[in-house]
């Protein structure tokens, strides 16, 4: 049984006559027929009943209507994971990421990439920045991507930097360092910063606060929510704020530093390392980030 028969047979079911489906598989009504007596004869069943030039299922042709539908759903995966192991796309990649990029935009960016590479599945871990170069030297994940420290490209890694990101310093309108035309360094370090915090040696610690009175959150995205609640002032990237800063609900503060760039990187496991998906995720990352440079 090929699956060429199944498929005529289905189109014959759908379209009730010979010539209908000869019209949608763009062929010969011969061939069609021939096609589907082949069927007939290799299952010993005759599964249409002539009326004219309509066809009818008989009944063990509507018994196995089913199983057909079936046989042609599976025929195609099989055709569709075939055809991408041939193209190169990763049939599983695990992700570990950061939240500097909004959740909006990493939404739209997988669904378009579900729609591009449908047969490859992913796992997306998210992480502060300092936690993503130990998954992927561990090989607990194939990628990761974020606003990581830089390495250099050194074993079984590659350090791939995608774009520069601009970091603010903000503040809540209502903040006394947003009042201020001039901030200095001691009037940060008399104000609570909202910084990172990440897993190292099993303990939880601080990203490198200047003050000894922090708040530290393991996501830019909490940081965020806790500077426009007003709890202190925080560095943070651009992207994760614009909406924000549009709506005045954030404020870059007036100090000369409050304006600087980090680089958001990828980097990938040897295993990852020239894989279509990886490399379509990084560069629609680079794409989007671009729009904000």
């Amino acid at each position: 049984m090929k699956t060429s028969q199944i498929k005529t047979f289905l189109s014959v079911v759908r379209n009730g006559s010979v010539a209908a489906a000869a019209r949608e598989l763009n062929r010969s009504r011969t061939t069609v027929s021939t096609v589907l007596a082949s069927l007939e004869d290799e299952l010993g069943v005759e599964l249409f009943e002539r009326s004219g030039n309509q066809l009818h299922l008989t009944a063990i042709g509507q018994s196995i209507l089913t199983d057909c539908r079936r046989f042609d759903q599976v025929a195609g995966q099989i055709l569709a994971r075939c055809q991408h192991h041939l193209s190169g796309a990763e049939s599983v990649l695990r992700i570990a990421r950061d939240d500097s990029i909004p959740e909006d935009i990493w939404r739209d960016i997988l669904r378009r990439l579900k729609q591009r590479f449908p047969q490859t599945s992913l796992s997306i871990y998210l992480a502060p920045p300092r936690e993503l170069p130990p998954l992927v030297r561990n090989q607990s994940v194939d990628v990761a991507y974020g606003l990581m420290p830089e390495l250099l490209n050194e074993g079984y890694q590659w350090f791939r930097e995608l774009a520069d990101v601009r970091m603010l310093t903000v503040a809540a309108p209502d903040h006394p360092l947003s009042q201020l035309k001039r901030v200095t360094q001691d009037d940060l370090i008399s104000h609570t910063e909202i910084t990172l915090a990440y897993m190292q040696d099993s303990l939880l610690v601080a990203e490198s606060p200047e003050t000894a009175n922090y708040l530290a959150f393991t996501q830019y995205e909490l940081i965020r929510d806790a500077v426009m609640d007003g709890a202190g002032w925080a560095d943070l990237p651009l992207p994760l704020i614009a909406e924000a800063l549009r709506k005045e609900q954030l404020k870059t503060i007036h100090h000369r530093s409050a304006r600087w760039w980090k680089v958001f990187s990828a980097l990938e496991s040897e295993q990852a390392q020239g894989g279509a998906v990886v490399g379509w995720l990084a560069n629609e990352l680079e794409a989007y980030l671009e729009t904000l440079s």
